[in-house]
């Protein structure tokens, strides 16, 4: 019994607390940008969107780069001169100048 009694006791404390509250008050201009901000919510905003469209053009533009490069290089013709004979005569390694000679 003596339980409820500090039970009710601390209730009591606790509502007489509470008697010398008073509203809050809101900074001036409150409602204005609070208003402006949720109209600014449902203005739809142009400028780019990552829609699917997009999206997948661009990925088929990369793709297509990629296939038409991988082509170009499996498909032009190689020359056999890039041979270390070749490169030697092409800068004269190969030819014993008169200088070299003692």
């Amino acid at each position: 019994m003596e339980k409820h009694y500090n039970n009710e006791e601390a209730i009591e404390r606790t509502l007489q607390s509470l008697e010398g509250i008073q509203p809050a008050e809101p900074n001036p201009f409150f409602y204005t940008r609070l208003q402006a901000r949720m109209e600014q919510k449902f203005v739809k905003k142009t400028g780019w969107q990552w829609r699917p469209i997009y999206v997948y053009a661009a990925l088929g533009l990369v793709l297509l780069l990629n296939f038409a490069t991988i082509y170009t290089l499996t498909h032009t013709p190689t020359k056999n001169t890039s041979t270390v004979d070749s490169f030697a005569n092409e800068y004269g390694l190969n030819s014993v100048s008169s200088l070299d000679t003692n």
